[in-house]
C-alpha cells in the first residue's frame, strides 16, 4: 500500500480526487475545468479559443500569442523562404548559369537533407541545455547570413556546400518551436496554432514564386547579376530582423523563463494552466529517463508516421520541374502556377487544425488530408494529360496539413513530459528527412524519371496506405496509454482513501 507521507504519490492522488468536472482531450486526458457548453461557445471554440475561457486567461493567451506566434511564424516563414528558394532559382537560370547536370537537382535537396539531419537530433539535446531564447534565435541569425552567400556562389560544389550548412542551421527551429509550444499551450490551444506556424511554410513558398517572378521581370541583370541572384540577396534582407526580435520574445518555459515582457502574476497564470493541463515541469534529462524514453511506444510508432508523411509530401518539389518540361510556360509562369500549390496547401493546413481544436478530434481530421493524398498521387500515376496531373499535384498539397495535427496529438499523448516530447518529435523528423534524403533520388531522380515520376507517384501511392494506417496504429496506443495512465490515478486514489481509513 502506498505509504501517506509520499509526496510524489499524494499529489497525483490529490489530482485524482479532487478533480473537477473537466473535458476529456482525444488521449482520455482530463485537462481544462468548464461548466457544459453551449452552442454559441462550442462555435467560439471552433473560431478560436472557446467562450467557456474567462476574459483574463484570453488576455493571457494573447500575450503570448503576441510574442510567441508572431516570432515563430515570421521565422518559419524565413526558414522555408531560405530553402524552398532554390527550386525558384533552379528554373530561372541558375541551372544554366552554374551548369547543372543530370540528378544535381536531388542533390540540392539531398544536401540540404543531410545537413538537417546531421543538427537534428544534436539540437534537441542541446536545447535541453541552452536555453531556446538565447540558442534560437542565434541560429535564426547565421542562416540569415548565409542566405547572402547564395548570390556570390560560382559553381555547383559551392552550392551544395553551403545547402549542407544551410540544413544544419535550420534543423533546430522548427522542432524546437514546437516543443516551446507544447510547454505553454494546452491542447485546445495546440493544433490550429501549429497550424498557422507550418503554413508559414506555404506562404513563404509563394512568397518566393511571386519574388522570383517579380525580380525576373524587374532586375534581371542589375548590376551585371542574373535574377536568380538578386533573389537570395532579397531574401536575406527579409530574414535577417526576426533574430532580433525573437532574442525578446522567446520565454523559454513556464518554469525557467527569463522573458522580460512577461510579470511574475502572468508567469504564476502560466504555470497553473499547465498545471491544469497536466504538463509536468521539466527535469535534467538522464541516461534512465532516456532509456525510459527509448523503450515507451510513442519514439517509434511517431516516427514511422513522420517517415511516410515526409516520403508522400515530396511531389510539388517537382512541380516546376514538370511544368518546364513541358515547353510551353515562360519562367515568369513557371515560378506563378506553383503558388497554386502552396495556396491549397495553406487552406487545407488551417482548415484541418481549426476543426480539429474545435471539434476536439484528432484522428478522425487526419484520415482526410491521408486520403486526399493518396488519390492525387494515383491521379499523377495514371493519368497523363496535363488538367488531370495539375489538379494531381494540387491534391497532393492538401495532405500537408497532416503534420500539425499530428504534432499537436503526439504533444498532447505525451503531455506529462517535456524532455520525451522534444525527444520524440526530434528523432521523428531526423528519420522523416533522412528518409527523404535519399527515397527521392531512387524513385524521383530528375535525370531518369522526368517529367512524368511514375515510378515515384506508384511507390508513394503504397507509402501513403502506410500513412492512412499509421494514423489507427497511434489511435490504438494512444488510447491503452489513457486507459493505463487513468487506472493509475484510480488505483492512486484507493490507496489514499485506505490509508485514511486507516488512520
Amino acid at each position: 500500500m502506498m505509504s501517506a507521507d509520499d509526496p510524489a504519490a499524494a499529489s497525483v492522488a490529490s489530482k485524482a480526487l479532487a478533480a473537477p468536472t473537466t473535458q476529456e482531450t482525444t488521449t482520455g486526458v482530463s485537462i481544462e475545468p468548464y461548466t457544459s457548453r453551449t452552442r454559441w461557445e462550442k462555435l467560439q471554440e471552433v473560431i478560436w479559443d472557446g467562450g467557456d475561457r474567462t476574459p483574463e486567461e484570453r488576455k493571457l493567451v494573447q500575450r503570448l500569442d503576441i510574442h510567441v506566434m508572431s516570432w515563430a511564424t515570421f521565422g518559419y516563414f524565413v526558414r522555408l523562404l531560405d530553402s524552398s528558394n532554390i527550386t525558384n532559382a533552379y528554373v530561372s537560370g541558375m541551372k544554366e548559369d552554374l551548369n547543372f547536370q543530370g540528378n544535381q537537382y536531388n542533390l540540392l535537396l539531398t544536401f540540404f537533407t543531410c545537413g538537417y539531419l546531421v543538427g537534428q537530433i544534436p539540437s534537441q539535446f542541446l536545447l535541453t541545455r541552452i536555453r531556446p531564447s538565447i540558442y534560437l534565435p542565434t541560429v535564426e541569425l547565421l542562416w540569415s547570413i548565409l542566405t547572402f552567400c547564395f548570390a556570390a556562389a560560382p559553381n555547383v560544389k559551392t552550392v551544395f556546400a553551403l545547402r549542407f550548412l544551410l540544413g544544419m542551421l535550420e534543423s533546430p527551429f522548427a522542432v524546437g518551436v514546437l516543443t516551446l509550444m507544447g510547454s505553454w499551450y494546452t491542447p485546445r490551444e495546440l493544433s490550429k496554432r501549429i497550424a498557422i506556424f507550418y503554413s508559414a511554410s506555404y506562404a513563404a513558398s509563394m512568397f518566393s514564386g511571386y519574388l522570383q517572378a517579380a525580380i525576373y521581370r524587374g532586375m534581371n541583370g542589375t548590376a551585371g547579376m542574373p535574377g536568380w541572384r538578386w533573389l537570395f540577396i532579397f531574401c536575406g534582407l527579409i530574414s535577417i530582423w526576426g533574430p532580433f526580435w525573437g532574442y525578446y520574445a522567446v520565454p523559454d518555459n513556464p518554469y525557467t523563463t527569463k522573458a522580460r515582457w512577461m510579470p511574475a502574476e502572468e508567469l504564476e497564470k502560466h504555470i497553473k494552466r499547465m498545471d491544469r493541463a497536466d504538463r509536468s515541469k521539466p527535469t535534467p534529462l538522464s541516461w534512465r529517463k532516456l532509456k525510459k524514453i527509448i523503450m515507451h511506444w510513442p519514439l517509434y510508432v511517431f516516427t514511422f508516421t513522420l517517415i511516410c508523411h515526409c516520403i508522400v509530401t515530396q511531389p510539388l518539389n517537382y512541380f516546376s520541374v514538370w511544368l518546364k518540361s513541358l515547353n510551353r510556360f515562360s519562367v515568369y509562369q513557371i515560378n506563378l502556377f506553383p503558388t497554386a500549390g502552396q495556396a491549397t496547401g495553406l487552406v487545407s493546413t488551417l482548415a484541418y487544425g481549426w476543426l480539429s481544436d474545435g471539434l476536439n478530434k484528432r484522428w478522425q481530421i487526419l484520415v482526410i488530408p491521408a486520403t486526399l493524398n493518396f488519390i492525387g498521387m494515383v491521379i499523377v500515376a495514371c493519368y497523363p494529360n496535363y488538367g488531370a496531373t495539375f489538379f494531381g499535384y494540387l491534391l497532393n498539397a492538401t495532405s500537408w496539413g497532416f503534420w500539425p495535427v499530428l504534432y499537436a496529438w503526439a504533444i498532447e499523448i505525451m503531455h506529462k513530459d517535456m524532455e520525451e516530447r522534444a525527444i520524440v518529435i526530434g528523432v521523428a523528423q531526423t528519420f522523416g528527412q533522412a528518409f527523404i534524403a535519399w527515397v527521392p533520388l531512387l524513385i524521383l531522380d530528375v535525370g531518369k524519371y522526368a517529367p512524368r515520376f511514375r515510378l515515384g507517384f506508384a511507390v508513394m501511392s503504397g507509402i501513403g496506405v502506410l500513412q492512412f494506417s499509421s494514423i489507427f496504429l497511434v489511435r490504438w496506443f494512444g488510447k491503452r496509454e489513457a486507459e493505463k495512465e487513468k487506472a493509475e490515478e484510480v488505483g492512486i486514489g484507493e490507496d489514499v482513501e485506505g490509508d485514511k481509513t486507516a488512520v
